[in-house]
């Protein structure tokens, strides 16, 4: 292998991954058969695969790949310890663990002496776990891995070699960065250049985004009039204190049967308001605070649909003023970017800080200024929304079963 140019970006919930390689194909004209890895989980009731979205192409041109089955234990250490305590993995029987490997395998020709161009991207989602009694919970730190120790295969060692780690939507000061020793940063990417490296599982690439968080529940605010939720949470992560709590009455005069204003204060997902004109833009939905008190954000989920394909066929919130009590305003840009929402954390929401502002909130309204146009449709909607409000020192609640904040 003359070369091998790694890009990944990460993302709230996966990261974008870029692979270059350049081949040399020192003797006779030969077909390459080779496999990509692909971790996963695959437990009684449900399955997790890291790869989404693959694709490899030679010289430009797309290749064909299939899936064939792997033996996940030379790569073991790949999986985080504290996922697999949570999972019970050591419960199951040998021929029964959940680990899992998946091989995404083509086949490339190489003609003598020939010198190939191989690209390949994918998304990686993340490794994750979550448990806790009733609905309160305790999230492990979300993981990326990369495989490098593949690249063994290859006759002598990778010439040249370079991975640029870039945080898009995640915190750089907190990530975690194996192997040791191996990366420099510089502003916010993680570089590491190699050259004659014959790689081992020690150089395997594992970031661990350190967002590890804990959340107790509690069940006394009122449910806005059409809900089913009257859940709030009480959150400790990276050593900061919250409140998330959806103690407000949404009004909005755009307005539909199938698709309630009332449904961004639904705890579920599945439940969505959409725009009654397409794009939306200029429509607002008012917040009447139930018990004003002061709050510093507002979290929402700027789209429809719980599936990746579905979510980029309809238009998504790209700018949205939000108000303060009708005279304290300012606009902002929300990314684009699809996430699988899995927890009731501040993880899954597009996070919009309120204008400074004296006293309490009586009203927050938020005007869609501007979206992302869809690839089927221009409809336009908010899944949900909560209110944040950051607290000074850890709060003196329990959980159902006693469990207190770290």
């Amino acid at each position: 292998m003359l070369s091998e140019n790694l890009a990944i970006r990460l993302y709230r919930d996966r990261a974008r991954v870029q692979v270059d390689y350049v081949l040399y194909n020192t003797g006779e004209a030969v077909d390459v058969r080779a496999g990509f890895p692909s971790l996963g989980v695959r437990l009684e009731d449900e399955k997790h695969e890291e790869i989404e979205d693959y694709s490899i192409s030679a010289d430009g041109q797309n290749v064909p790949f299939s899936t064939e089955k792997g033996d996940p234990t030379p790569l073991k250490s790949l999986f985080d310890a504290k996922f697999k305590e949570m999972g019970e993995f050591d419960d199951y029987p040998p021929d029964k663990r959940p680990e899992a490997l998946d091989w995404l395998v083509s086949t490339v020709h190489f003609g003598p002496r020939q010198r190939r161009h191989i690209h390949i991207e994918y998304d990686s989602l993340y490794a994750y776990c979550t448990g806790g009694y009733s609905d309160d919970s305790d999230d492990c730190d979300d993981r990326f891995a990369y495989v490098l120790s593949t690249g063994a295969a290859w006759k002598g060692p990778i010439v040249d070699g370079k991975v640029t780690i870039q945080p898009v939507r995640v915190d750089a000061s907190r990530l975690i960065v194996l192997p040791t020793g191996r990366f420099q940063r510089s502003g916010d990417e993680f570089i590491w250049t190699f050259h004659n490296l014959k790689p081992t599982t020690a150089d395997d690439i594992v970031v661990n985004m350190n967002d590890h968080s804990s959340t107790i529940a509690s069940y006394d605010i009122e449910a806005a009039p059409g809900t089913e939720s009257s859940v709030s949470y009480y959150i400790a992560q990276s050593g900061r204190y919250s409140y998330l709590n959806r103690n407000y009455t949404p009004h909005s005069d755009s307005n539909s049967e199938d698709y309630p204003v009332s449904n961004v204060a639904n705890e579920n997902p599945g439940f969505e308001w959409r725009a009654s004109h397409s794009p939306g833009i200029g429509e607002t939905i008012t917040l009447s605070i139930i018990r004003p008190a002061h709050i510093d954000d507002v979290g929402l989920v700027p789209g429809c649909g719980q599936e990746k394909s579905e979510w980029f066929n309809h238009a998504r919130i790209k700018a949205i003023d939000v108000t303060v009590n009708g005279k304290y305003s300012h606009r902002q840009v929300l990314p684009d970017e699809f996430f699988v929402q899995w927890n009731n954390g501040s993880r899954g929401y597009d996070w919009i800080t309120l204008p400074t502002y004296t006293g309490s909130a009586n009203e927050i309204r938020l005007t869609i200024r501007d979206v992302y146009p869809g690839k089927n449709d221009q409809t336009t909607c908010i899944s949900q929304v909560v209110l944040r409000k950051w607290l000074p020192s850890r709060p003196t609640v329990k959980g159902q079963d006693g469990k207190e904040l770290p």
